[in-house]
């Protein structure tokens, strides 16, 4: 059996990653997404793209939602140290039924909540409901990552030395999630599944979405590792074999998925 083990040394000292399933991942989700929008959501979707800015503020000729869908990570890349600190996150306990911190309502779900209300109003300028729109669709993505909706007290933070015999310097239990699963997830091809449910979504509808993320960060990224437990930090070494990361890539996939029918929903709502 092939083992894939994770090396704790800095245990809460590096900071989790918050890329969520990684470019190819969300745009993976926004294709989904795209393809599930009414004619009336893709018409706006259309005009909103029509005069895009890159992160430098120039024009990108991006005209997809999957070309848009890692624009919030990329305007961090540029930005000052902390810009945007617990925006693509929320640290909810998995063994609790408390909802994390979200100070001044800088978090994944109460962001969500705020762009698709800016989305909604044609008032608003026609940049600001642009950026709306981009944040809608990273951060629905980043939303549906377990481990960005569910942490347990280690936050994710478990340096990972060795994934698969192959020395991963900076890889993390978070990023494992984040870039090495989704990758795994996505060698089943195209995202697939078709919007059935076109009724109106409750306002708070990505917070229930994230309270059912960090079960599945529970049941599928935490209960599944070997001597977890409850508030306490993982024991290390932390082996990670082959079933676990297939059972996680499984996971992973359906959360991809969901997040693709959620966003499109969430649009067809706010574009309508």
């Amino acid at each position: 059996m092939r083992w894939m083990v994770i090396v704790a040394v800095c245990l809460g000292l590096c900071p989790a990653s918050a890329f969520a399933w990684g470019r190819q991942g969300h745009a993976a989700v926004a294709t989904l997404a795209q393809k599930n929008l009414s004619p009336e959501a893709l018409a706006q979707v259309q005009v909103l793209l029509a005069d895009d800015l890159d992160r430098n503020e120039k024009p990108s000729h991006r005209k997809t939602l999957a070309s848009v869908a890692s624009w919030a990570d990329e305007i961090r890349d540029i930005a000052q140290p902390d810009t945007y600190k617990g925006w693509h996150t929320r640290a909810n306990p998995v063994c609790s039924d408390r909802l994390g911190a979200c100070k001044d309502g800088y978090c994944v779900d109460r962001l969500i909540i705020k762009y698709a209300a800016i989305l909604r109003d044609r008032s608003q300028p026609a940049r600001a409901r642009n950026e709306a729109l981009k944040w809608v669709v990273h951060l629905v993505g980043d939303l549906h990552q377990p481990l960005h909706s569910g942490v347990n007290i280690d936050r994710g933070n478990i340096p990972a030395g060795i994934i698969g015999g192959e020395v991963k310097p900076g890889t993390t239990f978070h990023s494992l999630w984040d870039i090495d699963v989704a990758v795994l997830a996505l060698k089943g091809g195209p995202l697939q599944g078709r919007l059935a449910d076109a009724k109106p979504l409750p306002a708070d509808a990505p917070t229930q979405w994230m309270k059912e993320a960090r079960d599945v960060a529970r049941s599928s990224a935490y209960d599944t590792l070997p001597g977890f437990s409850c508030n306490t930090h993982l024991k290390t070494p932390l082996m990670v074999d082959d079933a676990y990361m297939q059972q996680a890539a499984a996971t992973a996939r359906k959360q991809m998925e969901n997040a693709g029918l959620r966003l499109a929903h969430l649009l067809n709502d706010s574009l309508q």
